[in-house]
């Protein structure tokens, strides 16, 4: 059946900024604003010769239609791969786990259906048979003109390499260009390019952008990191409905000044909320890698980037930090990192993606909608919620989730609470957004805490939750008991018996805000109470030679009268082997709640 109908292949591009004409009728897809281009190949750039190379490759770029056509040919060439491509890829093929090659080339989405990697044949055509096989008609019978079935299509450009097209011919009678879409904007470097997904239809980029229902702007470029000045122009040539900015790894590899890169990194995100002040951005964290092959340059600043990018993102109420280490399983790397470095092969693009996808999911919401959400969910989880719904009351933390099947909350000092019915959904978010940092507190029962336990690597111990019942307490106006100033730090540590418990820079928010108090006879300091990075009252040290003088209780009291003051319920966390502290709360009239309840994991 001949192909009769025929249609300039530049009408049915997606992801392409411009096109740029070339002899003979053919169109090179751009992916770069010319301001853009200028910028990268400036002095500017680390490395503007590479830059200006790997701009030139096609990666999300793709053609798509629609048509009643059994048979496609696309007129498609491919230019020579950069001196970059060429590099990771020689380290592809000594990699001990590697793929096996083709590493890029065109492939093709069909009603949903994924068609293998394709090369360009001896006349520069890519040959499609829309067909589905396993719905094919009978052996013998052929499809008529105007009477197949309509297909949508996707053709996905090469990753890697530069590439040209000229025209898509049929033999339907119709193919029609679909509507562009929303976009998904990334802004990366190699990684984000799609080295090694050895398919451009499936890379994580491109996974996720079907995901959400996006066109996919992808502006990775290999070897690149956070350049201010790179986004000129790009603003009124997109429209993206989320953006991705995944920089950092390419720091480790070279000599760097952590006051330069901060400078740049803080430069570069203003940039991207002055270009897209209302689109929902996720900042990535540098991705996993192994040393074996590229150790980190001992002059390398690298291993402060990760602080900086939460810090400067931090300053965008738009912008969401992923911590992009765990969107692949660290147990695993060597079969997941196509090159033994740190591009991801088919399988850590696919798991990127599915773990990208939660958290954007998770996250898209604005913080103060996620907030509200995870405060009805813990108030409807009773007393064994409350210590979550009170951090969420107070405006504590970042609400990391807030669904039926979970809610988790990251505290400053980065601990987190937990709260969850649905055990697998707990499990599923904490592989996503990652372990944390240090202890997960756990609203709910053994099971719960176990696998939460099992996902953080960490140990469950149970932990009493006790909770001032109402009134204000009696005070002993005669006692000496102040707020204490950052001028006490050091005389807290030295005297508290559990100083460990103390995240860097826990004390010093705490003191700042006025939430120790100390207990001083004849002027010297004799004791003092504290409140915890989730609120509850805690610290609690009395110095030796002052105890059983009832200064516990003073303090207690003070702290609670102090929380009540700010509209707040007191509460605090006791170990259950405490037992003079367990003692001193029911003494006091503290409701004493089951620590089959809550759980601290470390």
């Amino acid at each position: 059946m001949s192909l009769s109908l025929s249609v300039p292949a530049a009408s049915l591009l997606h992801g392409a900024i411009d096109t740029e004409s070339e002899k003979g009728g053919w169109v090179r897809p751009v992916r770069f604003a010319p301001a853009q281009l200028r910028a990268i190949g400036s002095v500017r750039a680390w490395h503007p010769g590479y830059y200006r190379q790997l701009a030139a490759c096609t990666t999300g770029v793709t053609l798509e239609f629609e048509t009643d056509a059994t048979r496609v040919s696309i007129e498609c060439r491919l230019g020579e791969p950069p001196r970059g491509t060429r590099s990771v890829l020689a380290d592809v093929e000594r990699a001990p786990r590697a793929p096996q090659p083709p590493y890029d080339g065109v492939s093709a989405d069909v009603d949903g259906r994924h068609l293998p990697l394709m090369l360009p044949n001896e006349e520069s055509r890519i040959e499609l048979y829309l067909e589905d096989p396993a719905a094919a008609p009978e052996h013998g019978l052929v499809r008529l003109p105007g009477m197949g079935e309509p297909h949508h299509v996707r053709v996905w450009l090469p990753c890697l390499t530069p590439c040209s097209v000229r025209s898509v011919s049929a033999d339907g009678t119709y193919l029609d260009p679909v509507p562009a879409r929303d976009q998904l904007l990334v802004l990366g470097d190699s990684i984000a390019q799609g080295y090694v997904s050895c398919d451009p239809g499936l890379s994580w980029t491109a996974l996720l952008a079907d995901h959400l229902g996006l066109d996919l702007v992808n502006q990775g470029i290999g070897g690149q990191v956070f350049q201010p000045g790179s986004l000129a122009g790009l603003a009124p040539l997109v429209r993206p409905a989320a953006v991705i900015v995944e920089f950092g790894e390419n720091y480790r590899f070279e000599p760097c000044q952590a006051s330069l890169v901060i400078r740049d990194i803080r430069t570069y995100l203003y940039e991207v909320a002055e270009a897209f002040p209302d689109v929902p951005t996720w900042v990535l964290t540098r991705p996993a890698h192994l040393e074996d092959a590229y150790p980190t340059h001992p002059r390398s600043c690298a291993g402060e980037v990760d602080a900086m990018i939460r810090m400067m993102a931090a300053a965008h109420p738009q912008m969401r930090v992923v911590e992009a280490a765990s969107l692949l399983d660290s147990e695993r790397l060597g079969e997941l990192l196509a090159d033994g470095c740190d591009h991801p092969g088919p399988a850590g693009q696919r798991m990127m993606a599915e773990r990208l996808s939660f958290v954007m999911d998770a996250t898209r919401e604005s913080a103060e909608m996620r907030r509200a959400r995870a405060l009805d969910l813990a108030e409807k989880g009773g007393n064994a919620a409350f210590p979550l719904a009170e951090c969420l009351r107070r405006g504590l933390g970042e609400v990391l989730l807030a669904d039926e099947g979970a809610v988790i909350l990251e505290l400053t000092t980065g601990a987190r609470l937990v709260m969850g019915p649905g055990r697998s959904r707990v499990r599923r978010a904490l592989s996503c957004l990652g372990a944390g940092e240090r202890v997960t507190m756990v609203c709910g029962g053994r099971s719960l805490a176990r696998e939460v336990a099992r996902a953080t690597g960490g140990h469950a111990r149970a932990c009493h939750v006790v909770r001032w019942p109402g009134g204000a307490p009696d005070l002993d106006p005669s006692l000496d008991i102040r707020v204490l100033t950052s001028a006490y730090e050091g005389a807290i540590r030295e005297s508290y018996s559990h100083a460990e418990y103390l995240a860097p820079g826990e004390l010093e928010e705490a003191l700042d805000a006025g939430k120790y108090l100390g207990a001083f006879s004849q002027g010297r300091l004799v004791g003092f109470v504290g409140e915890h990075a989730e609120g509850a009252m805690g610290a609690l040290e009395v110095l030796e030679g002052h105890r059983r003088e009832g200064w516990g209780t003073a303090l207690v009291a003070a702290q609670v009268a102090r929380t009540l003051e700010l509209g707040q319920v007191p509460w605090g966390e006791v170990w259950p082997d405490n037992a003079a502290s367990l003692a001193l709360e029911k003494r006091m009239g503290f409701a004493i709640g089951p620590s089959s309840e809550f759980w601290v994991i470390a």
